[in-house]
């Protein structure tokens, strides 16, 4: 007798089934994908401490060197293309001088130290692109070249490269008068120049002035250029973006910044509103008391939570927003002999994140306060 066989069919998946295997799926993306993010910043950021740490390096480098750090904001001579002479404006600033001690040599070689950076015997120089001075997390900048047309003193197109760091020149900065200039006083003072004949000027610091010490005295700072293009610009248009974070500048917001705003600030008023307290800056006002925008030089960082700062003594930490600094609600200003000078309320103290922007201003900070 013959057993009749009877062959199975393969069951597929039912609707149902198809649906819960690509719920499980995405579920198991969506915790999976902010880990993967998190790795990645993390490396950003330890790639950012390591440029920081480098360019700490370079400054105790060039310390041993010439018995001082570099010199902080300043203004060197400008000569036309025909030879003649066209003023004092922006100089080299401290990431030029430690281009020598930061393995960048020939840079530092093409360099025509004497003159200011932003003319045609400096172009070339001007428009090498840095990674060290790169933050990963600060993409919009890296590998980006601005061609500003007549950037050069001597009217000539020069392309611009960008910096995510700044040298911290104190809690607050100015160059107007001998009240402000007591503020100046990081690492990184305005050492001013013949355009400034008259005005107080600080020398090059040296590590016996840093009498708070170096351990507890902010070096460089993180400065994110990629927020400023939220402010209204973005790479190809005139913006707060394409004219600030020079590398080569020693100016307010290239490559010098102060301490007087907190760390990841909110967005700031536009140019030239009026002087009437609140957020508003005091740096570069014209005989209106007009204000400028301070964003540009104020730590910021496209880090969560926080910004990396390089101290002088070579290390680095990770300070967070919630660092106890100014409120700058209520900085006011006013008008005295055409230059706008910081007032502070009476009984103002000075909080960690400013005491730590100065060198020598006597304050005693526990580590555990950032």
């Amino acid at each position: 007798m013959f057993r009749q066989r009877t062959t199975s069919l393969a069951r597929g998946f039912t609707l149902i089934e198809l649906l819960v295997v690509i719920a499980i799926i995405a579920v198991l993306i969506a915790l999976l994908l902010p880990a993967v993010q998190s790795a990645r910043e993390a490396a950003r950021r330890a790639q950012c401490v390591n440029n920081l740490k480098q360019l700490a390096l370079a400054c105790h480098n060039y310390e041993s060197a010439n018995g001082s750090f570099p010199m902080g904001r300043n203004n060197q001579t400008y000569i036309s293309t025909s030879g003649s002479f066209q003023g004092y404006h922006d100089g080299w600033g401290m990431m030029g001088a430690l281009l020598l001690y930061a393995e960048q040599t020939s840079v530092y070689n093409s360099i025509n130290i004497g003159l200011g950076p932003y003319q045609v015997r400096n172009s070339t120089s001007v428009g090498v692109g840095l990674n060290m001075l790169w933050c990963p997390s600060d993409a919009q900048i890296i590998g980006l070249q601005f061609f500003e047309q007549s950037a050069g003193w001597d009217g000539t197109t020069i392309g611009i490269r960008y910096t995510s760091y700044r040298g911290v020149m104190g809690a607050s900065a100015s160059n107007s008068t001998a009240q402000s200039m007591l503020a100046e006083n990081g690492m990184f003072p305005d050492i001013n120049g013949p355009a400034f004949v008259g005005a107080v000027s600080q020398p090059p610091v040296r590590i016996a002035a840093v009498t708070d010490g170096t351990s507890n005295t902010l070096l460089f700072g993180e400065c994110a250029q990629s927020l400023l293009s939220q402010l209204g610009g973005s790479a190809g248009g005139g913006s707060d973006f394409e004219g600030n974070g020079w590398w080569a500048d020693s100016d307010y917001g290239d490559s010098s910044m102060e301490a007087f705003y907190p760390i990841n600030m909110q967005r700031m008023p536009p140019y030239n509103a009026p002087c009437k307290g609140g957020m508003y800056d005091y740096i570069d006002c014209d005989n209106t008391c007009d204000s400028t925008n301070p964003f540009p030089q104020s730590a910021s960082s496209l880090h969560p939570g926080g910004a990396n700062f390089a101290f002088a003594d070579g290390s680095v930490h990770f300070i967070k927003n919630s660092i106890a600094t100014w409120n700058y609600n209520l900085v006011r200003t006013y008008r005295a002999s055409n230059n706008c000078v910081p007032l502070f309320p009476i009984g103002f103290t000075i909080p960690v994140y400013q005491a730590l922007a100065s060198r020598n201003g006597g304050e005693v900070i526990s580590a555990d306060a950032y």
